[in-house]
């Protein structure tokens, strides 16, 4: 999300680029500064690094640090990927639209091999079957029952550092099995889905059972086709989005020759921060709950912390988020099913009431909804616990991390930047006495 760090008011941006008020309305109009309404709705604030961008062209050429440090912001591009481009309509993985994938009715698992390996192929119902193993399962039972909602994120970044034990972690690395071990992991994940579901415990994977329909049952969900085709669109949107925090983090690892469970752990302990993937949480516990008859009381809330806490507005997506929109529009057919009984008056009464409020955002407060309000509109509509989108999002995200990690081995380079010191200047010899005893 933006930061008021990363905006500037017009007199900033006046005395940056030492120009006056219509030339700095010539740039917002020709999309060389972009725009955001301050809190008050009556001025606008300026993106920084847009600003930075302009200001290097005047000066001319930055030095290279210069330019390394603004596009280590939420700026430019720094490293190579052939994985996924940011578009207009949302991610493209490796030239598939993510949203067409998803409303076309691919599976996870295909799109999960498209990722990792470049090949699509639409015949992936299912994985084999990989058993968890024993003493991931013993570490697991020490949290039946006693796994909150908001603790899950906490639960399944500990998953990929028990698969890694007992040599796992170094066998994949000698014996090139990522793959397989990324199926293994993805799966266990699901069934830690259990801990928020109504068995409060892991749920084994079942033979023949999708990724999917296993995340369904772990969550105490029925599985019917609509269902199935919700959930399948959800974990397929959620795949990748190019080089979010998390991900980074996970290529950073990567470059360390980390094994794949040390990676995945390193990017969802970046993901469950308090600005990226918490805001489910913030969602579920302040915006897409109860009364749902009250939700007209919550527009303060939208107006006010919208953008920096509860994810509207994506800065990547200014128009609003396809992803988002699909989930929304999924909840929204779910509502029509007649053969669903988990379905009844009072889902289909409050989900329609958070779909209208949703829109009504969008067309009366110019607050388009993010990634995460989709996913906890959708899993509402579901009817899935707390804590479910969190889990939703780390299990589907797994899939780009993995991807990223196996690109990041081919490039064969640290990832390790420099920090400018900026604190008073170089310490001389002369200055460092000897440390006195006592």
């Amino acid at each position: 999300m933006t930061q008021q760090n990363d905006l500037m008011t017009r007199e900033e941006v006046l005395s940056v680029l030492d120009i006056k008020p219509a030339t700095l309305y010539a740039y917002v109009s020709r999309g060389l500064i972009r725009a955001r309404p301050h809190e008050d709705g009556r001025k606008s604030l300026y993106l920084r690094r847009d600003v930075e961008r302009l200001a290097t062209r005047k000066r001319g050429r930055a030095p290279t640090g210069a330019v390394a440090e603004s596009t280590m912001r939420f700026g430019d591009p720094v490293l190579h990927s052939a994985i996924t481009q940011i578009t207009p309509h949302g991610p493209r993985y490796r030239n598939r639209l993510a949203i067409d994938l998803a409303s076309g009715g691919a599976s996870f698992e295909s799109v999960v091999h498209l990722l990792m390996t470049g090949i699509w192929q639409d015949s992936i119902p299912e994985w084999p079957m990989q058993e968890t193993p024993a003493d991931v399962l013993r570490f697991l039972s020490t949290y039946d029952g006693e796994v909150a909602s908001a603790d899950i994120g906490n639960l399944l970044g500990m998953v990929p550092f028990a698969l890694a034990m007992h040599g796992r972690g170094a066998r994949e690395l000698a014996d090139g099995t990522a793959v397989q071990a990324a199926r293994a992991m993805l799966h266990c994940m699901a069934g830690c889905v259990g801990f928020i579901g109504p068995h409060r415990r892991f749920i084994a994977r079942e033979a023949g059972e999708s990724l999917a329909a296993h995340t369904l049952r772990a969550a105490g969900s029925g599985v019917t086709p609509a269902r199935l085709r919700a959930m399948n669109a959800a974990l397929v949107v959620l795949a990748d989005n190019e080089l979010a925090p998390a991900t980074f983090s996970a290529r950073v690892a990567a470059s360390t020759n980390a094994d794949l469970f040390g990676c995945v752990a390193a990017a969802i302990g970046s993901h469950i921060g308090f600005t990226t993937g918490t805001s489910t949480e913030k969602i579920e516990t302040l915006l897409l709950c109860e009364p749902f008859d009250a939700l007209d009381s919550r527009v303060g809330r939208v107006r006010e912390y919208g953008a920096s806490l509860l994810g509207f507005n994506h800065p990547l997506y200014p128009g609003g988020d396809a992803r988002a929109d699909l989930m929304m529009q999924i909840a929204g057919e779910l509502m029509n099913e007649t053969d669903d009984a988990a379905i009844d008056e009072t889902l289909r009464t409050n989900t329609r009431l958070m779909l209208d409020f949703l829109g009504r955002m969008r067309t009366e407060v110019n607050a388009h909804a993010g990634l995460a309000t989709g996913l906890v509109a959708l899993s509402r509509a579901l009817g899935l616990p707390d804590g479910t989108s969190t889990a939703l999002w780390i299990i589907g995200r797994s899939a780009g991390w993995v991807a990223h990690v196996m690109e990041q081995r081919t490039q064969a380079f640290m990832l390790r930047p420099r920090a400018k010191y900026g604190f008073g200047g170089p310490v001389s010899a002369q200055a460092v006495q000897p440390l006195q005893a006592g």
